[in-house]
């Protein structure tokens, strides 16, 4: 499988400085701050500190607050969600975009958890990036999962539903694009991609990664021979 790889973030700010402005903050409200006073301390006191998404970019917001000693407080301390399903959550919304999401998305109310909840497990959203493509490229990620085992027949080994981690990792081996006409999301939205059994399941094919493709849905369609 293709291992995705991400964009790094061009720091302008030094770590030391970041950290200067949170400690003038945490400061100024006795000890107790959180993204909301940061920001409006921004606004109506000191415009000259950096803004919290910088903060959270470049060292963490959870990061910054251990390393200004502020006690974490049970939200961020974020113990009710677990790492696993923050990742499988990413998992869901990249698969669903067909793309590497972005902070907007999150925002948008397509993903069931806020941006505050990834940034306060992994440090930032880039951190959080990071670590999902470590998962992602474990050798243990395509584990089978039993729970999925549904639907199988005499001759088959596998069930002929596709997983999300099967289905991601069929996406990023075929660059998200069509295998067939080259079309991708990337470079026209309308353009809806699908995973395809190479050799149909009806005739035998199992759902593996190398009987997988990715088929726009006008050359899916066209196929006339469905999986």
């Amino acid at each position: 499988m293709s291992e995705y790889k991400i964009s790094k973030y061009v720091r302008s700010r030094t770590d030391e400085e970041l950290l200067e402005d949170f400690k003038k903050v945490a400061n100024y409200y006795n000890g107790q701050i959180s993204q909301k006073l940061y920001n409006d301390y921004r606004k109506n006191i000191d415009s000259n500190i950096a803004d919290s998404t910088t903060v959270c970019r470049q060292i963490g917001w959870r990061n910054a607050l251990q390393l200004v000693g502020v006690k974490l407080n049970k939200f961020q301390s974020n113990h009710k969600i677990t790492e696993e399903e923050l990742l499988e959550e990413l998992l869901r919304l990249w698969v669903k975009l067909q793309r590497q999401p972005t902070t907007s998305d999150i925002k948008s109310g397509l993903c069931k958890y806020p941006r505050n909840r990834f940034s306060d497990r992994f440090g930032s959203w880039g951190n959080t990036l990071e670590q999902f493509i470590k998962w992602t490229n474990n050798k243990n990620f395509l584990t089978p999962d039993v729970s999925n085992a549904v639907e199988k027949k005499a001759g088959h080994k596998t069930s002929r539903e596709i997983n999300l981690k099967l289905r991601y990792s069929v996406l990023v081996r075929d660059n998200f694009k069509c295998c067939v006409c080259g079309a991708s999301p990337a470079k026209d939205p309308n353009v809806e991609l699908h995973i395809d059994h190479i050799k149909p399941w009806s005739k035998g094919g199992e759902t593996v990664l190398e009987n997988l493709q990715t088929l726009c849905s006008n050359c899916n369609y066209g196929k006339g021979n469905s999986a």
